[in-house]
């Protein structure tokens, strides 16, 4: 079984989106482990520039970095249509030595050197999402998936 780690900044702001991050991982759980470790946003931010945020952020995500693979959620990712990302989540499965973990950075996303230094880069669509909402829109794409995947009614 898959263990899916997500690391991302900023505790949800709306009961709803905890809400529905806890849903969707419970639908997953059939068929893979979800871990979420939510990083505190940087004190004192507002007073910062948008790259010195960012280098901040990039620094407590990359101490929560463990073994398995990397993806970076950015725009500039490449982009699937649901099958082509049950596919990618397939070949996960096979390549990852058990575990991936998707980067989600905060309101201006990841720093350069995270996105360079991972496996790999996904895009979740190209429309742009506040960072809160890119933690349910990567929940229910991996749920989706996995009913690809193992062929059961969601996807249609």
């Amino acid at each position: 079984m898959l263990k899916i780690r997500i690391i991302a900044i900023g505790e949800p702001k709306d009961q709803w989106i905890a809400d529905g991050c806890e849903h969707y991982t419970k639908l997953i759980s059939r068929w893979a482990r979800v871990e979420t470790k939510i990083l505190p946003s940087p004190k004192g931010a507002s007073s910062l520039p948008p790259a010195q945020i960012m280098e901040r952020e990039a620094e407590r995500i990359a101490r929560e970095l463990g073994k398995g693979k990397t993806i970076a959620l950015s725009d500039r990712g490449k982009r699937f249509d649901s099958a082509g990302f049950a596919k990618a989540i397939r070949s996960l499965e096979l390549t990852s030595g058990g575990t991936v973990t998707f980067l989600i950075g905060g309101p201006y996303g990841l720093a350069p050197r995270l996105i360079d230094a991972a496996d790999d880069v996904y895009s979740l669509s190209p429309l742009t999402f506040s960072h809160q909402l890119a933690r349910i829109v990567l929940l229910e794409q991996l749920y989706r998936a996995y009913t690809i995947i193992h062929g059961t009614a969601y996807h249609k």
